[in-house]
């Protein structure tokens, strides 16, 4: 759990930065640029490493990292507008105001039909919520041996922890960038920042000579879930 407090550490240590240096975090400001050239970098260093037969990585690890690879280009991507200010290019207008140039943009335009739909779209979002959330917890009692398999997997690898950590970084700033506070938006910078971060640190751990061994008995090799 070292790496996740020194991860948590870093986040309060910027965010508290972040709320007297306004300038550092501002559209396509230093940080955002920052974090931009992080998630390009995780890209390239994933799919590069998916693909060097150097690399002693098994076949899921190989998937894992291709798939890393093209979560971080679309992040990328998404940081920077897909290129529309950088290029020029008119992004698709969105309903209720704003353009189309990021992935969040994605929940915020579901936001707003539900919002748009009254109590009648409350109101099947949550029984859909609450759905999803019945199956998830009704599979996870079915598969439960399974589940509690791939968590002790994911806790004991470098490489699956770190992006496990990433992903829950992301979308707790997808999540903030829903909201219109001045703190949240600072905090959510932070955390895309903090996200490029870990995903490059979680590549990294399969760059070492012992890729693919459990941290918790370096002797043993890698098993299946």
């Amino acid at each position: 759990m070292t790496f996740f407090a020194a991860t948590s550490a870093g986040v309060i240590l910027l965010f508290t930065i972040g709320l007297s240096r306004h300038d550092w975090l501002v559209e396509d400001g230093p940080v955002e640029s920052l974090g931009a050239a992080g998630f390009a970098a995780a890209s390239l260093l994933a799919l590069s490493t998916a693909f060097r037969k150097s690399v002693l990585l098994t076949g899921t690890e190989r998937r894992l990292l291709v798939g890393t690879g093209g979560l971080s280009l679309i992040v990328f991507l998404s940081e920077i507008s897909f290129g529309a200010r950088i290029f020029g290019i008119q992004m698709p207008p969105m309903r209720g105001g704003g353009e189309f140039d990021g992935g969040h943009d994605i929940v915020i335009v579901l936001v707003r039909h539900v919002k748009d739909a009254g109590s009648t779209g409350v109101l099947l979002a949550v029984a859909g919520a609450g759905l999803l959330l019945s199956t998830a917890v009704a599979l996870l009692y079915l598969f439960r041996k399974r589940a509690l398999a791939i968590v002790s997997h994911v806790l004991s690898r470098a490489f699956e922890f770190r992006l496990v950590v990433a992903v829950g970084i992301l979308a707790s700033a997808v999540i903030l960038d829903l909201t219109t506070s001045h703190k949240a938006a600072v905090l959510e910078e932070v955390l895309e920042f903090s996200a490029s971060i870990v995903l490059i640190l979680a590549v990294s751990a399969l760059l070492r000579p012992n890729a693919g061994a459990r941290i918790a008995n370096p002797t043993r090799s890698s098993g299946s879930y």
